[in-house]
């Protein structure tokens, strides 16, 4: 009987020294697995300050603000019936708009109740002048079907000072000049590139004797965007009449604290800051640009704007 008792001690004696060397092993696993994760993140965090300081020199801001937005307002934003053909629905679309939804791609801010729109899609695609309060259209031209129309831009000529409106198309590497007064087609010029964004330095409310008196000529820019990672300068030639190309002339990489952006798409120009506001395709993001340097200086979030947006101009 004493040795049986003897045997089951010993037994037992076992049973918990394995049981806390079982426990000791667990422990010590779990120590190797948190020391490779904290070495995982020193090493994840070597790299990125590595990443910066080879990619990002000046470049980029070590400061970038990241905002979200207010609805202060919202108008009715549907096709006039003197403007023509509806927009269909198309898969491409994702079923987001209905026949009477624009396809808006530019928009020009001219005074506290008007707005010039650019609304693009094939054999639907128009500009505009319509009162923001009522959503009356005072002006309009129908582009001819082969022309799907982006972003837009008020320029001046040099030579004459005369106001124009420069709208982008997609794929047809065309821009299209009207005349700011009657929207009648003045020209086209020939360019590069496909036709994502479009915007000027041009302040709308300046007179032309303003613009001459202050050689705004000598200053004028306009940039463009391809839905690329590049930010495109282009050439504003003397006389729109007598010009059918208009060139490159520079071009920046976007970054966001040293990382490339791509898929820049529509631009505003900023006349207080001289930035570029861009939004990135297919997301819901706008950066501000810095124009000389490509580095986004603010980040702004527009995460659920589209579930509220119901067929209304949001400002």
């Amino acid at each position: 009987m004493a040795n049986k008792l003897v045997a089951r001690k010993k037994i037992a004696t076992h049973i918990i020294r394995e049981n806390s060397l079982v426990k000791k092993k667990r422990s010590l696993k779990r120590v190797v697995i948190l020391v490779i994760i904290i070495c995982m993140l020193i090493a994840a965090t070597v790299l990125l300050i590595l990443h910066f300081v080879l990619n990002g020199n000046s470049n980029y801001p070590i400061d970038i603000g990241i905002y979200s937005y207010e609805i202060i307002n919202k108008y009715n934003h549907i096709h006039d019936p003197i403007i023509g053909k509806q927009a269909n629905v198309d898969s491409i679309i994702h079923q987001r708009y209905i026949n009477n939804h624009p396809f808006t791609q530019g928009l020009l801010y001219i005074d506290g109740n008007t707005l010039i729109e650019s609304s693009g899609l094939y054999a639907v695609s128009y500009l505009r002048k319509f009162k923001l309060n009522t959503g009356a259209t005072e002006r309009y031209y129908n582009l001819t079907n082969n022309y799907f129309a982006e972003g837009i831009a008020l320029v001046v000529e040099p030579e004459t000072y005369r106001k124009f409106i420069f709208v982008l198309t997609y794929k047809e590497n065309t821009i299209l000049v009207f005349d700011y007064n009657t929207f009648e087609l003045y020209n086209t010029f020939e360019h590069d590139l496909n036709g994502y964004g479009l915007t000027s330095n041009l302040d709308p409310i300046h007179s032309i004797e303003d613009l001459k008196n202050g050689k705004f000529a000598n200053y004028q820019k306009l940039w463009t965007t391809s839905g690329s990672e590049f930010l495109y300068e282009l050439e504003i030639p003397n006389n729109f009449k007598k010009t059918n190309k208009i060139n490159i002339i520079n071009k920046k990489k976007v970054t966001c604290a040293g990382f490339t952006i791509k898929h820049i798409n529509e631009l505003e120009y900023h006349l207080q800051e001289k930035t570029i506001y861009a939004n990135i395709f297919m997301t819901n993001l706008v950066i501000e640009i810095d124009i000389s340097r490509g580095s986004c200086l603010k980040i702004i979030n527009l995460s659920g704007l589209i579930d509220q947006n119901t067929n209304k101009v949001t400002i």
